[in-house]
């Protein structure tokens, strides 16, 4: 590992497209969990024979590319205050209006034929919905969308990332630092919270410590030129299979900071030093994968939901569950509809919303 002068200068001018794919195989893995969850629900079957139960370290996978994408893009910005409308104003148009175009669609649908469950919830809980303020995981998954309290943690680490832009060093040091300290001790179990205090667990999750690790991981990148990209990239790659394992099998309690956030980050480190380091031929397909991950994540369970509701109500239940290979080939058909959905959504609305409010935003501050 050698300090370069001029690297943090490449880094700036280079385009790392496997990050992308690496967050479409994150979207990916979600699918794959998500699909056997909705499976055992609805159909009382695993999906695959559970063989992903390990995808939802795709989510580990997310929170750690996401302080990487977060550090390498605006780690100049920091200290910098007239940074702060940008960035904030960056951030919110990336999560939410799609966001909210697909809450509205899900809150629809409770409508439909499809489903039966009465939703049971207030004016309060559906404001935070929208706005997303941490509230019951159970709540959401029945009545608003399953998968946003991972957003509620990226819009937490973008706040605290503008605290970077907005305060000095020496105001921004020893909050950053009290702020870790309380998650190290609630990781330790030396430090507890009520169970119903939401946003205590989400401001001091151990889960924050993932975009941590993705900026440590672009902090190394920026900073020195490494070596061995490969076999870091093998190393992440192993650990995290290890750890895949580990959680399939249950051998070993432990946390999925531990099993999956660090193998990412190595992964993460070691994919882009390789990048750096030569010219790589990467599928098209892959990279825009990767740019559909946040539609995909956000419609994949709606998709799968309701599909597996159809075959309820068309009563092909039994057909479907007395062969094995029929029974995989409509799990499967499952996981590559839920993604065209959301690629779909991505081309044809996510893409454009976003190019229209970029546009308003650059006439704004012309």
């Amino acid at each position: 590992m050698q300090n370069t002068a001029n690297q943090e200068k490449f880094v700036s001018k280079k385009k790392l497209n496997l990050i992308q794919v690496f967050r479409g195989l994150a979207s990916l893995l979600v699918v794959l969990a998500h699909g056997s969850l909705i499976f055992h629900i609805n159909l009382a079957r695993d999906f695959l024979s559970d063989i992903f139960s390990f995808g939802g370290s795709g989510v580990d996978f997310f929170f750690v590319l996401s302080g990487f994408i977060i550090f390498y893009t605006h780690r100049k910005d920091i200290a910098k205050q007239i940074k702060f409308r940008g960035f904030i104003l960056k951030r919110f148009m990336r999560i939410y209006p799609i966001y909210w175009v697909v809450l509205t669609g899900k809150l629809l649908s409770s409508l439909n034929i499809f489903s039966s469950e009465t939703h049971q919830y207030g004016l309060i809980e559906l404001i935070k919905a929208y706005l997303l303020i941490p509230q019951d995981r159970v709540l959401l998954s029945s009545s608003f969308l399953g998968v946003s309290w991972t957003l509620s943690y990226e819009i937490f680490f973008y706040l605290m990332f503008c605290l970077l832009i907005c305060l000095k060093h020496n105001f921004f040091l020893p909050i950053i630092f009290t702020w870790l300290s309380i998650i190290f001790l609630n990781f330790l179990g030396i430090i507890e919270f009520p169970k119903h205090s939401y946003l205590l667990h989400l401001l001091f999750s151990e889960l924050n410590l993932e975009f941590i690790f993705g900026a440590l991981a672009a902090y190394f990148v920026s900073k020195y030129e490494i070596s061995y990209g490969s076999l870091i990239l093998y190393v992440g790659l192993f650990l995290y299979t290890l750890s895949a394992i580990n959680y399939h099998e249950k051998i070993l309690p432990l946390s999925s900071v531990v099993t999956f956030g660090l193998p990412f980050m190595i992964l993460t480190i070691g994919a882009v030093a390789l990048e750096m380091s030569k010219s790589l031929t990467i599928s098209p397909t892959l990279i825009f994968l990767g740019d559909a991950s946040y539609s995909i994540y956000l419609i994949h369970g709606f998709v799968i939901n309701h599909l597996t509701k159809a075959v309820i109500k068309l009563g092909m239940v039994n057909f479907l569950t007395q062969n094995s290979l029929v029974f995989s080939l409509f799990a499967i058909f499952n996981a590559v509809i839920a993604l065209m959905v959301g690629c779909a959504m991505y081309l044809y609305l996510e893409k454009p919303l976003l190019s229209i409010m970029r546009r308003r935003l650059i006439i704004r501050n012309s």
